[in-house]
């Protein structure tokens, strides 16, 4: 292998391919802006060192002989794209290329870039076209693009360091440290890609190709195959083969991106980064280890070492058979990708599904989709029985299975801070119940806000009381007076006692000082005020704490509701939610609205028919699902 520093300027006028199996190009707003930046601050440097230059991390090419001519070699590109990529998108954009034509108006031309895989990519990147989505790729393209052209920094000292008119005298300048492989050799019996060796060996130990990115170029190498045009798996036939692969998986991948279907299988803390694709890679991947039983030796590689095997890699199987298991494991992802659109597109499905994901938030993905999947295929298309096995697995996880004094509890026996977790996931089952028995609800439940939000906080729909013990701040106490006040307005059933609460707590709270000094005289007169609420709503202990007044919020909005009455409470989820601070699951909007209620007579209090008529349905939905137990 040959090494060498070179100047940057030298790179200008070279051809460079981009291999099918490269991953595509990833940078992002930062990544731009930090080379830019980098390059100025350079450029900016007072104290330079003689011959100081600043140097690009390294490029590893390797000479394609079949696509060089006697016009000039092409070099396959296996490490460094990303750099080069926005370097030539930089020297492209109109705010840097006037500069320098300016500057050097008899420049040589930007080195070119052509990728396998796809067609006038760069050009298209640099087009005023607001098609930013018909690929990944050029999505990433323009947005780098858009970036460089906002860009507020100076371009001309960017373009001095790196590409000065005379890179010889002007020493501090941009360089690169070129890797140089030896030339491949035509006619190489060696049926293995000599660059997807030499691309795994670069990433091994920094940072590395993901399973994913491997697989993609097991699938899309096409130097596996005869250059012979009578041969049905010529090179030439499969390179069209496998470019309808790599759009494919492209049209996959940008499905799976959907957050709403990503979001019904999907924890928050799974999210693979630009491949999505990798859940059905290892989901097929453990099918074609159940199948075949393969001796794992490499555990950090074992979705590629799996697919290798199947494909037969290190076996020199004949290009037709290669070509056949490519086809088939193909098959193979697509039909695992076709099963979850078919399951998002449906509604009951969808919901479902999702509801299961979520009561198993910490299992493995991949192990998940793999059961649903081996149920789903076994129905012949059954949806009843697909549907009675998925509400079946949903009531197992919701099913009360706690004791007390050696009896399971019932539902209204479910206590706050002692059945927490059994009472949110019987709450997140009641706000699917809605979507799968009311056909008339034109929206679905957005499972991807709901784990992003994290709503799974268990809010008092009637206040629990305002309690010293917990350190209330003057803030708090004086919110709670203000809003509490304005219910004491209203009402004309104030006896003398309460008055004189309501009083005493006004004069404490004038100032934060008067409040420190009269903190046990403010909670008794919190507590005759809490006393009329309960009073007001009919509520005690034995509703208090149970699903009778729980709804489900976030953290954050919990907080923020605090212990007001339910009408306070309903302006400020309505505030929240319009400012786009939290995602208010169904049930819980009906809820503070008195959607469930029969009549509604109230709209300041959580009334006792309030409560009554919300477990009713609660108790509707724990049923729905428990009784396919």
């Amino acid at each position: 292998m040959q090494f060498k520093i070179i100047t940057f300027k030298e790179l200008l006028e070279k051809k460079f391919n981009v291999p099918s199996y490269q991953r595509g190009y990833r940078w992002e707003k930062e990544n731009v802006e930090a080379l830019l930046n980098d390059i100025q601050e350079f450029a900016d440097k007072k104290d330079k060192e003689e011959n100081e230059f600043y140097c690009l991390q390294p490029i590893v090419v390797k000479k394609n002989s079949k696509l060089s001519t006697e016009e000039g070699d092409v070099y396959d590109l296996l490490d460094g794209q990303q750099r080069l990529t926005t370097l030539w998108l930089i020297l492209n954009a109109l705010k840097f290329k006037t500069i320098w034509d300016a500057l050097d108006s008899k420049h040589p031309k930007v080195y070119s870039i052509q990728y396998e895989s796809r067609k006038n990519l760069l050009q298209k990147a640099t087009e005023l076209s607001d098609n930013y989505l018909e690929n990944i790729d050029l999505f990433y393209l323009k947005k780098a693009f858009d970036t460089i052209s906002n860009w507020e920094g100076e371009p001309y000292k960017v373009l001095n360091t790196l590409v000065p008119n005379n890179p010889n005298r002007d020493l501090h300048n941009v360089r690169i440290i070129w890797y140089e492989f030896g030339e491949e050799k035509k006619g190489d019996d060696d049926k293995q890609s000599d660059s997807i060796k030499v691309f795994s060996r670069l990433n091994y130990g920094k940072i590395s190709l993901t399973d994913t990115e491997l697989i993609k170029a097991l699938i899309l190498q096409s130097d596996l195959y005869p250059n012979d045009n009578s041969s049905p798996n010529s090179k030439n036939i499969m390179k069209e083969r496998l470019f309808r692969i790599a759009t494919e998986w492209d049209d996959i991948e940008k499905g799976l991106h959907n957050e709403q279907l990503w979001g019904m299988l999907a924890p928050s803390n799974y999210n693979p980064a630009n491949h999505h694709i990798e859940l059905l890679l290892k989901f097929v991947a453990a099918q074609i280890q159940v199948e075949n039983e393969y001796d794992i030796i490499d555990f950090q590689r074992r979705d590629f070492h799996i697919i290798s095997k199947y494909l037969g890699l290190n076996a020199n199987i004949p290009p037709a058979e290669y070509a056949q298991k490519i086809d088939d494991l193909w098959t193979k992802i697509k039909d695992a990708y076709n099963a979850i659109r078919n399951w998002y597109t449906n509604d009951d499905f969808y919901h479902l599904i999702g509801l299961y994901a979520l009561l198993r938030n910490n299992t493995d993905t991949t192990s998940l989709v793999e059961q649903i999947y081996r149920q789903y295929t076994s129905q012949e298309n059954d949806k009843t029985i697909f549907q009675s096995y998925l509400k079946r697995e949903i009531g197992k996880l919701i099913q009360i299975k706690e004791k007390a004094n050696g009896l399971p509890l019932e539902l209204h026996e479910l206590v706050y801070g002692v059945n927490n977790t059994r009472m949110i996931r019987i709450l997140e089952a009641l706000n699917i119940y809605l979507y799968l028995t009311n056909k008339s609800i034109n929206s679905r439940f957005n499972f991807r806000k709901f784990k992003d939000f994290n709503v799974t906080s268990l809010e008092h729909i009637h206040p629990q009381h305002l309690s010293f013990e917990d350190d209330v701040k003057y803030e708090d106490a004086k919110e709670w007076y203000t809003n509490a006040k304005r219910i004491f307005l209203l009402d004309t059933q104030c006896d003398k006692e309460l008055s004189e609460a309501i009083a005493t707590l006004e004069e404490k709270l004038s100032s934060q000082k008067e409040f420190e000094n009269a903190k046990s005289i403010c909670q008794e007169a919190i507590e005759k005020m809490d006393q009329f609420f309960d009073a007001k709503a009919g509520i005690d202990d034995g509703h208090m704490h149970t699903l009778y007044n729980i709804a489900l919020v976030d953290k954050d909005t919990n907080a923020a509701l605090s212990n007001n009455l339910i009408d306070i409470k309903r302006s400020i989820l309505q505030e929240r939610e319009i400012e786009n601070k939290t995602y208010i699951p169904l049930a819980t909007n009906y809820v503070f609205n008195k959607h469930f209620s029969k009549t509604v007579s109230d709209m300041k209090f959580w009334t006792k028919d309030d409560r009554e008529a919300y477990f009713e349905v609660i108790k509707k939905a724990y049923e729905y699902f428990t009784k396919e137990i």
